[in-house]
């Protein structure tokens, strides 16, 4: 089957979610360091890093797959089958969780896992997700961030420490999983479901169609 999209990210989730919706994916990983500037607004630090994740790829396919010294590009011998159409869809993102005045990436450590929590128990926070579609065939992309507010149920500190040892916590921004057995920590979501998750869907396939990608919507 031919790709339909490439996911800039090495996110399971984000593969899942796009899977579910009958998109074939290929992860090519951009492995940028996401370090949020002094002062960056939330919303600004995941949609510049949901973009510099898609334009490393982008550059990065853009010297595997093509050779430069052509002036009708083809596919490269080393990726044989392949063709432009089928690398013309790139998409990235970037997920932050936002208390306050505080922005929670993913945890360190347990312990920070169990600083996080704690702050987050009984409170609403918000999820922010920025993601990047760029059409490699047009040379045109698209940016948005969409937000989504979580209340948590009060959590006990043996809950807390409970919830962290079933090890969800490491790899998620807010060190919980809505997917997992973390449902149980909210009590009520107002706002995407996806995003929470790590990628909104209904935003994410809009996008899509309004950028033209009507012939490779599974849909």
């Amino acid at each position: 089957m031919a790709i339909q999209l490439i996911l800039a990210s090495a996110s399971p989730r984000r593969k899942t979610l796009l899977e579910g919706l009958g998109f074939n994916v290929k992860v090519v990983p951009s492995n940028i360091e996401e370090v949020r500037l002094e002062d960056e607004e939330p919303e600004n630090f995941v949609k510049r890093v949901s973009r510099d994740k898609v334009l490393t790829v982008v550059q990065r396919l853009s010297a595997t797959l093509y050779t430069d010294s052509e002036p009708n590009p083809r596919p490269s011998r080393s990726h044989p089958g392949q063709t432009r159409d089928e690398t013309r869809w790139i998409v990235g993102a970037d997920t932050v969780v936002v208390y306050g005045n505080q922005v929670f990436g993913k945890p360190q450590d347990a312990h920070e896992a169990f600083e996080m929590l704690s702050q987050l128990s009984g409170n609403v926070h918000e999820v922010i997700t920025g993601f990047c579609i760029f059409d490699v065939k047009k040379n045109k992309e698209g940016l948005q961030a969409v937000r989504t507010y979580v209340k948590f149920k009060e959590l006990s500190k043996t809950e807390i420490e409970r919830y962290i040892g079933v090890g969800e916590s490491m790899d998620k921004a807010g060190a919980y999983a809505v997917q997992g057995v973390g449902a149980y920590l909210v009590e009520t979501l107002d706002g995407s479901y996806t995003n929470v998750v790590g990628l909104p869907l209904c935003q994410v396939v809009e996008m899509m169609q309004e950028m033209g990608a009507h012939s490779v919507l599974p849909f």
